[in-house]
């Protein structure tokens, strides 16, 4: 989905369960015979790489990588699984990406122990995105990105760690993207103090960030164009009763 459009609540899951960035080569490793073949988990890997680099995303390839970990432990590598959490964690709201992928993860510790690694980073990092995802579920904008820009330790090795935060392409305008989509299913109107704080924005920004996404701002509101999901729309249900059906519930009432 791509960032310059309007944000609006997902509809289509297509491009969810297969990219079009994915090649016929990764496809046939995914859903072939070879899924569990531990030769390769190089490719995958390079895929991952190439997923970061260019903002592409793709869920059940990444979900092959930790399931060749699972059966192949020894091969585990913290610094892709990190990455498989940051690009899982920053490409829905409320989706199960995130917990997915940990469904298939142990204990940092355990996985460290499996590869004979000592890393704090992995153990300092793990539970921090967590807890972003955590408050992403949960829509807590404003408090994901206060922590997300906090000066905990696991804060500043994922944002100053080249290999983390910053090799992932558009990284924050892809978070903002995601919590605007959620918000556009919700709202027709939002405060512009209140978007700012949602989508970590500077004054100067706001505007210009919610016109170049399709929305409008007059005064201090920020209009957002109904998307189906945030049009209110008054419906009448109509039943209709057949006088045997309405026989039959008096009767079982009665007893």
């Amino acid at each position: 989905m791509a960032t310059s459009s309007t944000p609006v609540p997902v509809q289509d899951l297509k491009e969810w369960h297969t990219p079009a960035s994915r090649t016929e080569v990764i496809h046939e490793l995914i859903h072939g015979v070879d899924r569990y073949n531990p030769s390769n988990l190089g490719f995958m890997e390079d895929y991952l790489t190439q997923q970061v680099q260019n903002g592409e995303y793709d869920l059940l390839a990444n979900l092959a990588i930790l399931k060749l970990y699972q059966f192949n432990p020894q091969l585990s590598n913290p610094d892709v699984i990190l990455n498989i959490l940051i690009k899982s964690l920053s490409s829905t709201v409320h989706g199960p990406d995130f917990n997915l992928c940990l469904s298939l993860l142990r204990e940092p510790s355990a996985i460290l122990s499996d590869i004979d690694s000592e890393d704090e980073t992995f153990l300092q990092t793990m539970p921090f995105l967590q807890q972003l995802h955590d408050l992403v579920r949960t829509c807590q904008f404003t408090k994901f990105w206060t922590l997300f820009n906090s000066s905990s330790d696991a804060a500043r090795i994922l944002r100053e760690n080249p290999s983390y935060f910053p090799a992932h392409k558009g990284l924050e305008e892809k978070f903002r993207y995601e919590f605007a989509s959620s918000i556009a299913a919700s709202f027709r109107n939002v405060k512009v103090a209140q978007l700012q704080r949602w989508l970590n924005l500077k004054d100067a920004e706001v505007k210009q960030w919610a016109e170049s996404h399709g929305w409008t701002i007059n005064g201090d509101i920020a209009a957002i164009p109904g998307n189906g999901d945030n049009d209110v729309k008054a419906g009448v249900v109509k039943e209709k009763v057949e006088l045997n059906q309405l026989t039959k519930l008096i009767s079982a009432a009665a007893f």
